[in-house]
Order: structure tokens, then C-alpha cells, then sequence
């Protein structure tokens, strides 16, 4: 499995950024997520179907939410379409909230996804990751 880390520090509460981060409907605001559709609501979890572009190419995954800590850490996961899974942290500072976004992800098919996952996946991934982290501290700071 692949995994990409990544930190940003945003200028509010880690209650306002969790509740943010955490409402499916603002996934396409930082995330370039589209046709989202609330399959299932718990009160801890959500299962959507949404689209996800990466690369050039779209593709439709049905994902499972779950706060695992309120206002401290969410767990997503990929249970249909390709393997992946992460978390989002919410940790208090000084300013405001360290949120991190963590991923693992297996690259589809065997050795030509090993290669192209070296060569081009990991580099998307890693940029989606960052420039949602960026999206959302600029969302997040704009509302404050």
C-alpha cells in the first residue's frame, strides 16, 4: 500500500474544522469530488456514492465516513471501486487546528500498477491531498 501524509495549520477551532471537513456535502468545495449522494446516515457514519477525478480520468467509488472521535479524528474508506482508506486529524494549537490528512491506497492492477503508481498516481494523489488541505484552510479562514 502507498501512503501519503499530509499537515496544514488553519486558524480556527478544531470543532469548526471538523464539522466542516466531516459534512459530506462540502467534499466537492476542497476535493475534486463530484455527484456526491448520501447513501446512508448513522448517527457516527455516513456510506455515499460519489465520483472522484484523478489524472484525467473519473471514476465512481461508494465510500464509508466515521467519526471515530468527535472533533479529533475521522476515518474514511473505499468499500467499492478502488482500495484505499485514510483518516483526517483534528489537533488543538496555539492558532487554531493541525489538520492532517493521512491515505493509504493500493494502485489498480499488478505490475503496470505498480509502475504507473510510482510514475503518476502517487505524485496526483499527493498533489489532490495537499490542495485540498489548502482549499479548506482558506475556506475555513474566510469564514471565521
Amino acid at each position: 500500500m502507498t501512503r501519503i501524509e499530509y499537515s496544514i495549520e488553519i486558524n480556527v477551532p478544531p470543532e469548526k474544522a471538523s464539522q466542516y471537513t466531516c459534512n459530506v456535502d462540502n467534499l466537492p468545495n476542497y476535493l475534486p469530488i463530484s455527484d456526491v449522494k448520501v447513501l446512508q446516515r448513522g448517527k457516527e457514519f455516513v456510506r455515499l456514492r460519489h465520483s472522484f477525478t484523478a489524472a484525467g480520468r473519473t471514476m465512481d467509488f461508494i465510500c464509508e465516513q466515521k467519526v471515530i472521535e468527535k472533533n479529533r479524528k475521522m476515518q474514511y474508506k473505499v468499500v467499492e471501486g478502488m482500495k484505499l482508506e485514510g483518516t483526517w486529524v483534528f489537533e488543538p494549537t496555539e492558532k487554531g487546528t493541525k489538520l492532517t490528512n493521512t491515505l493509504e491506497y493500493q494502485a489498480p492492477g499488478w505490475i503496470f500498477g505498480i509502475v504507473l503508481d510510482k510514475f503518476k498516481i502517487k505524485k496526483e494523489m499527493a498533489r489532490i491531498c495537499s490542495e485540498g488541505l489548502e482549499k479548506l484552510k482558506k475556506i475555513l479562514e474566510a469564514g471565521k
